[in-house]
């Protein structure tokens, strides 16, 4: 079985389902998985599928925390930079530049947890999509057997 065949499927039915919604985008999907492959191997077809959608909730599930990401190298930079700052507000000739350097600090903290708390709605909403893929194609799966 060709993965690129069960990974365009997938990508269909994921920018099928943001732009469509969820009936349609199953509809567009059990319909390319039926032109695809022949009667025999859609059963095949679909266990890959499946197996691939579940390989993707985990690895999203893995990429979702901040923690393990480079956002947490940016976060203890800009710590770093914020405590230099402050140190450089202690003495009058650097207090503007120290003002300065904090000041862009806070801004790029409140940014990257703006993209921190995106990018988790992002994983959030794509694992929900996957989860509904996998029930979509068992059921699938389970009408072909009876």
């Amino acid at each position: 079985m060709n993965t690129n065949l069960i990974d365009e499927a997938i990508d269909r039915y994921v920018s099928e389902r943001m732009t469509a919604g969820r009936e349609h985008a199953s509809s567009r999907f059990l319909s390319y998985a039926h032109l695809k492959c022949t009667g025999s191997e859609i059963g095949e077809f679909m266990r890959h599928v499946t197996g691939l959608t579940r390989y993707y909730i985990d690895v999203t599930k893995v990429f979702e925390n901040p923690f393990r990401g480079i956002e947490m190298a940016f976060l203890s930079t800009m710590l770093v930079v914020a405590v230099v700052s402050c140190w450089l507000m202690q003495d009058e000739a650097t207090r503007l530049c120290g003002i300065c350097i904090f000041a862009g600090t806070i801004v790029h903290g409140f940014a990257l947890m703006r993209h921190i708390a995106r990018k988790w709605l992002e994983s959030g909403v794509m694992i929900a999509m996957y989860e509904e893929l996998v029930a979509l194609v068992e059921q699938e799966e389970a009408s072909l057997r009876g």
